[in-house]
């Protein structure tokens, strides 16, 4: 018996494999997004990507555009982001979490974005210290299964890709040294 997708809008076997490629530096950033309500067992999931046309991130998109607050109860967003925030949507996801404090945000990203600027590694660590509201980690080779069986249609959909292991490591303990404040 076939597990039951949740309803959603689901993307392309491509998009996991390309745009959550931790060696392909992609000028796309896509947000995979599961929602949960506390106590409910049923979620939805969601799709966006950046519109470079309109100079508009995905993760303000969603937050502006998507997202509907329609409960005082607790809610629960997974995020699976091919890009880590940049240091703007970093202070756009603080004051949208600040504006709705029910809502609690996991982040795990496939690449770390513009690391190397001083003002993206504050905006991180911003994030970070939102104990209890929103934590940043890099995605695991279980998260890429996960975001295989439930945002790709159909159920013959396992994408483990072993060879992004040596590039997840990196990755890891570069967010963890921006995170701690060693790295910039």
């Amino acid at each position: 018996m076939s597990r039951r997708k949740p309803r959603g809008m689901y993307v392309s076997d491509w998009v996991l494999r390309e745009e959550f490629d931790p060696c392909i530096y992609s000028k796309q950033t896509y947000l995979l997004c599961k929602v949960q309500w506390a106590k409910s067992e049923r979620f939805w999931i969601h799709w966006v990507r950046n519109d470079n046309d309109k100079d508009c991130h995905a993760e303000k998109y969603f937050l502006e555009e998507v997202f509907e607050l329609r409960s005082s109860r607790i809610c629960y967003i997974t995020w699976y982001l091919s890009w880590s925030p940049c240091a703007t949507c970093c202070y756009i996801i603080r004051n949208f979490l600040e504006r709705h404090p029910n809502v609690h945000i996991d982040i795990r990203v496939a690449r770390l974005y513009e690391v190397h600027q001083p003002r993206t590694c504050r905006g991180l660590r911003v994030l970070a210290r939102l104990r209890g509201r929103v934590t940043i980690d890099v995605m695991k080779i279980k998260d890429y299964g996960y975001c295989s069986k439930t945002f790709i249609k159909g159920d013959d959909n396992v994408f483990l890709p072993m060879e992004f292991i040596p590039a997840i490591n990196r990755n890891r303990w570069m967010l963890k040294n921006i995170l701690e404040g060693s790295y910039i």
